[in-house]
């Protein structure tokens, strides 16, 4: 039984990672078009919405992997 609820769960880990991907590729079609990026002010960009929002979740998952290497760090130094 064991080895069945394995395979079932990693054809459920597989199956969600397509859906994912899916939906990641859909929202990418559906966000082609450009806005006005303003960083610096008097500097203007126009990009491609999905473009802005990948640099936003990419920015997202290294400031919680930058944030887990400090808490982990100050828990280790505290032993």
């Amino acid at each position: 039984m064991t080895a069945f609820l394995n395979a079932a769960f990693r054809a459920l880990r597989i199956i969600g990672r397509i859906l994912i991907f899916i939906f990641l590729v859909l929202l990418a079609l559906g966000n082609t078009h450009q806005v006005n990026f303003h960083l610096i002010p008097g500097i203007n960009w126009d990009i491609p919405l999905i473009l802005v929002l990948f640099i936003a979740f990419i920015a997202g998952i290294l400031l919680t992997l930058l944030s887990g290497l400090t808490i982990r760090r100050s828990q280790q130094d505290r032993r």
